[in-house]
């Protein structure tokens, strides 16, 4: 059964969604709508292709194989029958309370420095997936690595994009907010800290406020007008 389901608007704009085909990425929001509240559901090809791209000439299989070996998703068995989970989907979505408790088996742990690839293999360590977060990634320079993190600072800190924004101030509210116990395993590197001033919009500046009144006729203006005038207002 399908049902509704958040989308953030940063799962447009996330870089590692964006190295997948579009059909894999409209893949991972279909699966969405037919995963119950733990973000799993039966692994059924052909059902899901049937569901999400009823039009279209897409092969889901090698979709999910895309999705699974990111890894945004993972896909295990138990006893002899085929699933799917939803990698942080907890961190994401928020099922409605009436909504039925999960039938299906829960997935085999993750190891620790290693990722399940859904076909009873690991492949190497990932970064942990977000799959809604904006991931702004350092760009190389000049053919290099990217520079490092004292580098790092202080273009930003002589970033004019950024001249808006006490950065002190938010070097320590990132340091308080990384310290809380949900947090942990986050580290303050630069996608993190370009992500964070990113979404600080700059401030409108104040419209000016008139130091003089509109030019009336002194003699036929109303008489709160006179009274300013009389007062220093120019008239």
């Amino acid at each position: 059964m399908a049902r509704i389901r958040y989308i953030k608007p940063e799962f447009f704009s996330d870089e590692d969604l964006a190295e997948l085909k579009f059909e894999t990425r409209l893949t991972f929001a279909g699966l969405w709508c037919f995963a119950d509240r733990l973000g799993r559901l039966e692994d059924r090809p052909k059902f899901l292709k049937a569901m999400i791209f009823p039009y279209d000439n897409v092969d889901m299989e090698k979709q999910l194989q895309a999705l699974s070996a990111k890894p945004f998703i993972q896909r295990y068995e138990v006893e002899g029958k085929k699933f799917i989970q939803i990698i942080n989907w907890e961190k994401h979505q928020k099922p409605h309370h009436t909504e039925a408790d999960s039938k299906i088996p829960p997935a085999p742990p993750l190891k620790e420095k290693g990722d399940f690839k859904g076909n009873g293999e690991y492949q190497a360590e990932s970064s942990e997936l977000d799959n809604g977060e904006l991931t702004v990634k350092e760009p190389l320079v000049s053919g290099r690595t990217a520079p490092s993190n004292g580098d790092f600072l202080s273009r930003i800190k002589s970033n004019p994009a950024y001249s808006h924004i006490n950065l002190e101030n938010e070097f320590s509210k990132m340091d308080a907010w990384l310290s809380l116990p949900k947090n942990k395993g986050r580290k303050k590197t630069p996608r993190f800290i370009l992500n964070w001033l990113n979404k600080i919009e700059k401030p409108l500046e104040p419209s000016p406020v008139p130091t003089t009144l509109p030019a009336y006729k002194t003699e036929s203006a109303p008489d709160w007008i006179k009274e300013a005038v009389k007062q220093g207002w120019k008239a």
